[in-house]
């Protein structure tokens, strides 16, 4: 797949040449039937992008798909030109949506469909071409090498792309090893050190002992929790499968789609995520049953933790939310939140 540059340009072009060529149209001398018949087809030439070729150039899937919509997009050109020679001018418009929706090679051969098919109209009517052969040849040479080097430039941009990503996914890790770094040297060493020193002292200490050892496992825990490798080399799947499994209710976790590799980033904020929902059910949603699905389509991941409890109702999202929040900004992905019958957290992450 081929990443595409911004389409606002494209779609200015496409407006521009459809309406010029509309109002040429209408400006002509031909038979005011023939004149409304081609600006009629336009029109739906112009629908037709919008119902179904938009979608093709915002997905950027080049695939069969894109031979559909050049189709259906000669279907109205074609009987435009036969109607009114000046029909031709949308042509400005119409090739390089071809590149837009089809590997370059292929659409070099609908492309030549598209620019021939004035003279071959013109020429079964008797009448002369509004765009010359020479023209027309010119403006194959032009569209293909036209064609071949904005592709080239989206393939530039897709690597530096994937190469910036690279370098803050590393950015983070680096910071998360940092910090756990940190927290070990410096909290969790010093309530060593007061366990040891308070286990000499009078019995009568003993509360402030018991108070340091739990915040030695809090922080021990947090350590744990933000070391760059928090799947311990096992894959996402057993990781949340454990997860769930060690959870204090009836539950049960499901994979739906055929698994796929996913950056260690997407990972560990989908375990993360998994980890923070399971725990504010078992906080505060009174429920009696949690359970997991985690399902891989074409275009996303997700991860759903639905229970049966009591739901969200109008209380505002904690620091959990807001942090699980911030966390799938960073790879890309949206939270949603859903109360029926229980309440539903539901993880979307891009693919």
């Amino acid at each position: 797949m081929e990443q595409r540059q911004p389409l606002t340009t494209w779609y200015v072009l496409f407006a521009l040449t459809q309406t010029t060529a509309f109002v040429i149209i209408l400006l002509d001398r031909n038979p005011l039937a023939d004149r409304l018949s081609a600006a009629g087809l336009l029109v739906l030439n112009a629908l037709w992008f919008l119902a179904y070729g938009r979608k093709l150039c915002e997905l950027g899937r080049d695939d069969w798909r894109g031979f559909i919509y050049a189709a259906g997009s000669l279907a109205t050109f074609a009987p435009a030109v036969w109607f009114s020679g000046n029909a031709t001018f949308a042509l400005f418009g119409l090739v390089p949506q071809l590149y837009m929706v089809l590997p370059t090679f292929w659409a070099f051969f609908p492309m030549v469909v598209f620019v021939f098919t004035p003279q071959i109209l013109t020429w079964v009517a008797g009448a002369e071409s509004a765009l010359p052969w020479p023209a027309a040849l010119l403006i194959i040479g032009f569209s293909q090498a036209f064609g071949w080097s904005v592709n080239r430039i989206a393939r530039q941009n897709e690597q530096r792309g994937e190469l910036l990503q690279r370098i803050e996914a590393l950015t983070i890790e680096a910071e998360r090893a940092r910090w756990s770094a940190d927290i070990h040297d410096t909290l969790a060493q010093g309530f060593t050190s007061i366990i040891t020193l308070l286990q000499g002292a009078q019995p009568n200490v003993e509360l402030a002992l018991q108070t340091a050892r739990e915040n030695l496992r809090e922080a021990r825990a947090l350590v744990a929790s933000n070391a760059p490798s928090p799947l311990d080399g096992s894959s996402l799947e057993d990781a949340l499968r454990r997860l769930v499994s060690g959870v204090a209710m009836p539950s049960s976790f499901r994979v739906i789609g055929d698994p796929v590799g996913l950056p260690t980033s997407t990972e560990v904020v989908l375990l993360r995520a998994a980890q923070e929902a399971l725990n504010n059910v078992a906080r505060h949603s009174e429920a009696s049953r949690v359970d997991v699905v985690l399902r891989f389509d074409s275009e996303d991941v997700s991860l759903e933790v639905r229970d049966d409890g009591r739901g969200f109702g109008e209380t505002p999202e904690g620091f959990g939310l807001r942090g699980m929040r911030a966390r799938l900004e960073q790879v890309g992905g949206t939270l949603s939140l859903f109360s029926d019958e229980g309440a539903s957290v539901l993880v979307e992450v891009p693919l």
